[in-house]
């Protein structure tokens, strides 16, 4: 799946306001996506789209498996398997927003 630079942005801004500005994960707060100046996008906190279900492992490239998280958790996370814990922690957001 090929997307613009531009719609993944929109993408992410939609689930970081989804999350309220928090990483998924590490629960800190994150500069919305789309006010992020080039130079920004590549520091630690800086948003990113992460599949819960990472894509390798056969996840979904749709909002319900979508989640902001910050770029050093998304790296961290790579491809490992959700927890148990992350797939609740989803459940309870996407059954809250527009899942």
């Amino acid at each position: 799946m090929t997307e613009s630079k531009d719609w993944r942005r929109a993408r992410c801004h939609d689930l970081w306001a989804e999350q309220g500005g928090t990483c998924f994960y590490c629960q800190i707060a994150m500069a919305p996506p789309l006010l992020q100046r080039i130079r920004h996008r590549k520091r630690p906190d800086a948003a990113t789209i992460d599949h819960v279900m990472p894509r390798s492992l056969g996840g979904a490239a749709e909002w319900h498996n979508e989640v902001a998280s910050c770029r050093a958790c998304n790296a961290a996370k790579a491809d490992t398997p959700p927890t148990a814990e992350d797939l609740e922690n989803l459940r309870k957001l996407k059954s809250l927003g527009r899942a």
